[in-house]
């Protein structure tokens, strides 16, 4: 059983928001208008079914919740973008709900390299409930000896307050778990016979030792070197690209114990019942749906992987939604005449007034006074065509001649040039961007068939209205 850290696989867990939100697609579901028909021991605040899948508005609104991690910012309850975004996240859960099913369907929850990452993940989430629960358990201060704590190391003018209290409340129980931390493994070990093989272990037998050699055993456990191999990878910096294994053989050594300290809590935890435990259950099949959306994913994304000349052609045919056209950050002065436009120009040559001033005192555009004539970023196709082949002929910090508009006439200062990006598919960053398309696309393509094709889906919206008005 290779040490995996269970951090990592929290970690991924996390990345279901990513696999969600990645997950777009225009849904197409029946709706039903009616209260979703309540199942024994099912969740009151179901939203949608996809097939024997449920999707509740808790889960939903967890989703939203770990958008945070993203670095997003959620909308306040009861605004209409909060009402959006709920409603976006339930249709990306549908997606990956139906991803999720065709995965099982196809048995690819059978597959040997998925089965042993969700015994991996189990053993080491069972290890930490054992040691967090048993060898560790929850760790008290007494009254008592905070008060003694305080009469031995306290300052006398220092009063005892309630806030003082709990700190010193938090330093005794940290001084407990590290106690206890520092005998764990003697207390682990306890009627546990544990040997090392120290000549398969050590790396002078690196060249003759097999994935079959047994380095420990514990009881009547055996620990193979394919079993700690990948604990025993030199990952540090400068590591070249090849397979190297850590030279010392005490860090070996203590990489294997720690190894080993794992297998015997995963051992004890499973036979103190935390299998069966229901925190144990929550997170297991969460961690099992994750993974399998994940792997089902990645192995259709390998699928559909393009040629060149494919890749090629989807570019040239969705040129205009890859590319990113030329932009200009422009200034601009309005005012109802040339003769008034030729005289503010003036002003701002010799110096008599900044561009910026001019925008605020003469623009008749009413916005002038608070942007001062900054209109932001425009690109080609979003106005008027003279004024757009005017603005797109000057160069940085330019100030153009007068150019009339059906709103008047204009003075336009280009701030800043920002040139087309992606415009050219040989440049790895638009082959890229290209290839996310593509495959997004087919994947939108592939959930439409799974929604329409294989698994009905219904999503009850008078439900999700209640939920929502609940917030």
């Amino acid at each position: 059983m290779p040490k995996y850290s269970l951090s990592r696989y929290f970690r991924v867990l996390c990345a279901l928001a990513v696999v969600l939100l990645a997950a777009c697609s225009d849904e197409k579901t029946q709706r039903s208008a009616h209260p979703p028909p309540q199942h024994r021991a099912e969740p009151a605040d179901v939203i949608a079914r996809v097939g024997t899948q449920i999707i509740t508005f808790s889960e939903i609104d967890s989703m939203l919740d770990r958008s945070v991690l993203l670095g997003l910012s959620p909308p306040e309850p009861g605004t209409p973008a909060r009402e959006r975004m709920m409603s976006e996240l339930m249709h990306k859960a549908i997606s990956a709900n139906l991803i999720y099913l065709d995965a099982k369907q196809r048995g690819i929850d059978r597959l040997r390299s998925y089965v042993e990452d969700v015994t991996r993940f189990e053993d080491s989430l069972i290890a930490s409930m054992y040691k967090s629960r048993i060898l560790i358990g929850d760790v008290h201060a007494s009254e008592s000896e905070i008060v003694h704590f305080y009469n031995t190391n306290a300052d006398k003018e220092t009063e005892l307050t309630d806030d003082f209290k709990l700190a010193i409340g938090s330093m005794i129980r940290q001084h407990k778990v590290d106690e206890l931390e520092a005998t764990l493994r003697q207390r682990l070990r306890r009627n546990v016979d544990v040997v090392i093989n120290h000549r398969v272990l050590s790396s002078s037998y690196d060249n003759r030792r097999s994935d079959a050699d047994i380095v420990a055993t514990y009881n009547n456990h055996r620990v193979s070197w394919s079993q700690v191999k990948t604990s025993m990878l030199d990952t540090g910096p400068g590591h070249s690209q090849s397979i190297r294994y850590i030279d010392d053989d005490q860090q070996r050594r203590e990489r294997l114990e720690e190894f080993l300290d794992e297998a015997i809590m995963t051992l004890k935890g499973r036979a103190a019942g935390l299998g069966r435990d229901p925190e144990f259950i929550r997170r297991a099949t969460e961690y099992r749906k994750v993974r399998l959306i994940n792997e089902h994913r990645n192995g259709l994304m390998h699928s559909w992987n393009p040629s060149a000349y494919e890749l090629q052609n989807y570019y040239f045919d969705n040129r205009d939604e890859i590319m990113i056209p030329p932009a200009r950050k422009v200034q601009m002065v309005v005012v109802s005449s040339k003769e008034e436009a030729e005289n503010i120009k003036a002003e701002i040559d010799n110096n008599e007034i900044a561009f910026s001033e001019a925008a605020q005192k003469y623009s008749i555009d009413p916005d002038s006074e608070r942007t001062k004539g900054d209109i932001g970023w425009v690109s080609r196709g979003s106005g008027y065509q003279q004024l757009e082949d005017h603005t797109f002929s000057l160069e940085r910090g330019v100030i153009g001649e007068p150019i009339e508009s059906p709103a008047g006439w204009h003075l336009v200062k280009v701030l800043d040039v920002r040139p087309a990006r992606h415009d050219n598919l040989d440049h790895p960053q638009t082959r890229q961007r290209t290839f996310k398309a593509y495959m997004q696309e087919r994947f939108d393509r592939y959930v439409e068939y799974l929604r329409q094709q294989k698994f009905p889906v219904v999503v009850y919206a008078n439900e999700l209205q209640q939920q929502l008005q609940k917030e």
